[in-house]
């Protein structure tokens, strides 16, 4: 299979690569390769009128096996100023993921000045390092993942790597869907589920916490290729937890993420 995408398109289903893969188990696909997938076919929907996807659903309701998937959509509400469209991944006849996306008309709206503080941005992205993955993929284990391969992390305080509040700027390395550039929304629906990682409040050598969803809000899309994360996580002795993240590129916050996480102790 050609290394330059992480899906490949054959007849009615999308082939994974090794780019899909993720780090909780060898044979099951990362969370972020079926957002992006599912984001491509929403925004393959039509509509009769100018609409943005200001908000997507998705929901992993099983791990997304390394293999042969397709995808379905329907529009699940129509509308002209706001619609629902729905997807759905299945494999090997299962169903898998479900993404359910809010569209809302594109206008031109004169507003006053907005009235809340300035943005900040942290560090840009190309002042630092590219971050590395030793403990995630030793010498015994060096599959290609889509966390350590498919995109580049450049961290502000070795977020990823320690405790706590992350801040991070995210990108693609490929195509979501070989033959496609990625579009603002399939780039950032692929790069979403990164937030559970961003901020580590567990450590993942002796907890599982795996976020079977992912919710993304976007008022505008963003500017560049690069995706700006500030994530917190919080945890309950109940076992559920939740991911926040705040989305921005280098003029500003374009959106949100959260997250759900079910957590148990290894062994």
């Amino acid at each position: 299979m050609p290394d330059s995408a992480i899906y490949v398109p054959d007849g009615g289903h999308y082939v994974p690569t090794e780019f899909a893969r993720g780090g909780w188990s060898d044979e099951t696909q990362h969370g972020g390769p079926p957002c992006g997938l599912l984001a491509h076919a929403i925004e393959s929907v039509p509509t009769d009128h100018p609409m943005q996807t200001v908000r997507i659903t998705f929901d992993l309701i099983r791990p997304v096996p390394m293999v042969p998937v397709t995808v379905s959509t329907r529009i699940a509400r129509p509308g002209r100023r706001i619609q629902l469209v729905a997807a759905t991944i299945e494999a090997d006849g299962v169903e898998v993921a479900l993404a359910r996306a809010l569209r809302i008309r594109i206008g031109d709206v004169e507003l006053p000045e907005p009235s809340g503080g300035e943005w900040t941005p942290p560090p840009p992205p190309e002042g630092l390092e590219v971050m590395d993955f030793p403990h995630w993929h030793p010498e015994e284990n060096p599959l290609t993942r889509y966390h350590v391969n498919a995109i580049e992390i450049r961290s502000v305080g070795d977020s990823f790597l320690r405790m706590g509040r992350g801040v991070s700027w995210v990108r693609l390395r490929y195509p979501v869907v070989g033959g496609t550039p990625n579009s603002p929304l399939v780039q950032v629906a692929a790069l979403a589920d990164l937030g559970n990682g961003n901020s580590m409040a567990l450590d993942a050598v002796h907890y599982l916490y795996v976020n079977p969803d992912v919710t993304l809000h976007l008022h505008r899309f963003p500017a560049s290729e690069w995706v700006g994360m500030d994530s917190l996580a919080y945890q309950h002795a109940t076992g559920i937890g939740l991911a926040d993240t705040l989305l921005f590129d280098s003029t500003g916050p374009f959106g949100r993420v959260t997250q759900a996480q079910l957590i148990e102790r290894h062994g």
